[in-house]
């Protein structure tokens, strides 16, 4: 074998294991943003708050996809009865169908966020003009009622990526996120959602609830004696925005 051959071999040996490295390595990369985009925690595109960085045992509860015509006014109602303020992430054609539990949520000094308009998966595939046209129709709806714009916003599903994150900083939003997903709209067993919530608790958590869920609003009244007997308070998240 001449010298030229060994080279050669050796040239097309480099190269095979160059395209195999660099392979992987693209299928790694893919497989990151994938997670990342489904993952609100790792704030790659969007940056969100989904715990507060403190070492008191105080934990925040947030609800989402409402307000529900069914359920919102039972959790409000217990909210209300247990002098605990919460975050709600609001629909905007939810809002539009129940203005008057809107305008409860903020009279009762709860907080009130966006979440978009239509609540469709199909958002995470839309462009970032399209995004913002889904975030400002909601913001409508909202502002309508309670006469004020809202600054916090939550991304349907938790999905974030780059056309979602230029329509929120576009509109100069803060994305609210979660450490704590309670699995409400899949857990049928209100035990097992409280269980799981609890083992999961830590200082600063954000619980991720839905109050359009009728085993949430049962279980809701048990959860915060289990909160509470575990050491833990639910205290508001307003005065720790500034603070993260």
């Amino acid at each position: 074998m001449t010298l030229m051959e060994i080279i050669i071999i050796f040239t097309l040996k480099l190269l095979t294991e160059l395209v195999l490295m660099f392979s992987v390595l693209l299928v790694f990369i893919i497989i990151y943003l994938i997670y990342c985009i489904f993952s609100i925690q790792h704030s790659l595109f969007i940056r969100s708050l989904c715990r507060v960085k403190t070492t008191e045992k105080i934990v925040f509860l947030s609800f989402d996809d409402g307000p529900s015509s069914q359920f919102t006014a039972e959790i409000l109602d217990e909210l209300k009865r247990r002098d605990i303020k919460a975050v709600f992430f609001c629909i905007g054609n939810h809002a539009e169908s129940s203005p008057g539990l809107v305008k409860r949520i903020v009279e009762e000094g709860h907080l009130i966020g966006n979440h978009t308009y239509s609540h469709d998966w199909a958002l995470t595939l839309k462009s970032s003009h399209e995004f913002e046209n889904e975030l400002e129709k909601a913001e409508t709806a909202i502002k309508s009622i309670i006469g004020r714009e809202v600054n916090l916003f939550r991304p349907p599903f938790g999905v974030t990526n780059p056309s979602i994150a230029k329509a929120v900083k576009k509109r100069n939003l803060l994305s609210i996120g979660w450490d704590i997903r309670s699995l409400d709209t899949v857990i049928t067993d209100p035990d097992k959602l409280r269980r799981r919530i609890i083992r999961k608790l830590r200082p600063g958590s954000i619980i991720l609830l839905h109050d359009n869920r009728c085993i949430t609003s049962l279980i809701l009244s048990e959860l915060i004696d289990d909160i509470e007997s575990n050491g833990y308070k639910i205290v508001p998240l307003k005065p720790y925005l500034s603070l993260n």
